[in-house]
């Protein structure tokens, strides 16, 4: 069973590589510009201090003053840069996997063999939760050796917040994302579906930032949950975060475990 996973990890390796390679590039760009953009950075307060609060939340710019590379990394990276190439990873992973190899006919060639579907289910299933991991650890504690060139301190156990939050948050929006794929059986569809729900629950949390009369939105978007700056300042992930992230993953995994298990193949 195991050969699967460790056959789609070879297969899909380059990619994986070239998403890692990326994130380390941005990481160093960050951590090259950090303390010549703390010069700056009280001049730029002063240009946003008028700013709506819900606005500075949104785009990570609501402490801006602090001298930690953590918090300059929400600002600039996980605030909007990161998720983005995590939700491309893990869309494309999850929607490649099942949807696009019954799509292309090859699931035919993985049914054949003498495993049973969940355990099919299992084995790619785990391709991606290892992708997940391989990027969020690059992605998250790279910035230590990169950090440490430029003589500028990092904090561990704020790092391991944050490794946490973010292999959470591309935890879920892959499991879902399996969910769509193990139902359709056009890839593309997958992508569509899942990319317009995670739009609309995107600009619901702008909304709820921006208009306090509609605040109450906030609790149906992802990305409230997703809260960096706290975790990047702070290294504490709130218990809401947590058991939304964990429950979403476990009921969208079984949900998706079900549905290949029971739905007719085309071979």
């Amino acid at each position: 069973m195991w050969q699967i996973t460790f056959r789609e990890l070879k297969d899909r390796k380059w990619s994986l590589l070239a998403y890692c390679l990326g994130s380390l590039l941005l990481l160093w760009i960050y951590a090259a510009t950090f303390k010549s953009s703390q010069a700056s950075a009280q001049q730029l307060l002063e240009v946003v201090k008028g700013y709506p609060k819900g606005f500075l939340d949104a785009f990570g710019l609501n402490n801006l003053a602090s001298n930690s590379i953590e918090v300059y990394l929400n600002a600039k990276h996980f605030s909007f840069i990161w998720p983005l190439l995590a939700i491309i990873l893990a869309l494309s992973r999850a929607g490649s996997q099942f949807a696009g190899e019954i799509q292309a006919g090859t699931m035919g060639l993985l049914l054949a063999l003498p495993l049973k579907r969940w355990q099919i289910f299992i084995a790619k299933y785990a391709t991606g939760l290892l992708t997940i991991v391989v990027f969020t650890l690059i992605s998250v504690f790279g910035i230590i050796p990169l950090a440490s060139a430029y003589d500028i301190p990092t904090h561990f156990h704020v790092l391991v917040g944050a490794w946490v939050l973010t292999t959470l948050f591309m935890g879920t929006v892959y499991a879902v994302s399996v969910v769509v794929s193990a139902w359709v059986s056009d890839k593309g569809r997958v992508y569509a579906i899942v990319s317009a729900v995670l739009m609309l629950t995107y600009v619901a949390n702008i909304i709820a930032l921006l208009d306090d009369k509609l605040s109450g939105l906030k609790y149906y978007s992802l990305f409230y949950y997703f809260n960096t700056a706290e975790v990047l300042d702070t290294g504490h992930i709130t218990t809401r975060s947590l058991a939304v992230f964990g429950l979403t993953i476990v009921i969208a995994t079984v949900v998706a475990a079900w549905r290949f298990s029971r739905r007719d193949i085309s071979v």
